[in-house]
């Protein structure tokens, strides 16, 4: 005799929904991790096969993870070939940056007017000080240098306690990461970040807001200079890791 399947139920349909969602946002997560760390470079074909059998999914998730990343433009769908990994584009990077500012500048002048918590400004000192003295012939760690830099901005932002900032910020910082890679590894830039960071907490000292401005754009744009280099550094270094 035939053997008889269970018939679906709605409980059942209803957590294999939950499952395929879940699974869904853990593969969203690595790929838009490895996009965005260059592991994949511009031009990676990203197949949906391929992925199913590396994540063990349906192609239902895997679909909607690169439904994602289409929509937050980091992949290229082509009809019949599937999705590619986008050709970074200046002009998009550098609107990246307008965002930033624009963000830093509001948490800044909110700051000036915000009582500070009495040993933070202290704690960010006692970091980045030494940074200023670092030698010439010093080696660096561009990946920690990164995390420290976006680690500071962020705390700008997380004193001020707009959780929408926080995680706009967070969300740009992933975009614009391997700019800062690029620019900020040699240690007179790391000479340069460190003072630019002391200044903008000298002028919050002082609730100077114009100081605070000054700063801010300074220490942003720093990078924002540097994104054609950048980007071509970064197609470089991914052309030769084919």
């Amino acid at each position: 005799m035939p053997r008889k399947t269970r018939p679906s139920t709605p409980v059942a349909e209803a957590e294999t929904s939950v499952l395929e969602a879940h699974l869904g946002g853990q593969i969203l997560a690595q790929l838009r991790r490895r996009i965005l760390d260059w592991h994949y470079p511009p031009g990676h074909h990203l197949g949906e096969q391929a992925i199913c059998d590396e994540f063990s999914a349906s192609r239902i998730p895997v679909r909607e993870a690169l439904r994602a990343l289409a929509e937050q433009g980091l992949v290229d769908k082509v009809p019949n070939q599937g999705c590619y990994v986008k050709q970074p584009d200046v002009e998009k990077t550098h609107q990246l940056y307008d965002m930033r500012l624009a963000l830093e500048l509001f948490v800044g002048e909110a700051l000036v007017h915000k009582t500070l918590p009495p040993d933070w400004s202290a704690e960010e000192r006692a970091y980045w000080e030494p940074w200023m003295h670092v030698s010439a012939a010093a080696a660096t760690d561009g990946d920690v240098l990164v995390q420290a830099d976006e680690r500071f901005h962020l705390s700008l932002a997380s004193t001020l306690g707009n959780s929408y900032i926080i995680e706009s910020l967070r969300g740009i910082n992933e975009r614009l990461r391997f700019v800062r890679l690029a620019v900020i590894t040699t240690p007179h830039r790391v000479q340069e970040t460190a003072g630019e960071h002391i200044q903008i907490l000298d002028a919050l000292d002082r609730k100077d807001v114009e100081a605070v401005r000054k700063g801010l754009r300074q220490n942003i744009n720093h990078a924002r200079n540097k994104v054609e280099i950048a980007i071509s550094r970064a197609l470089m270094a991914a052309h030769w890791r084919r």
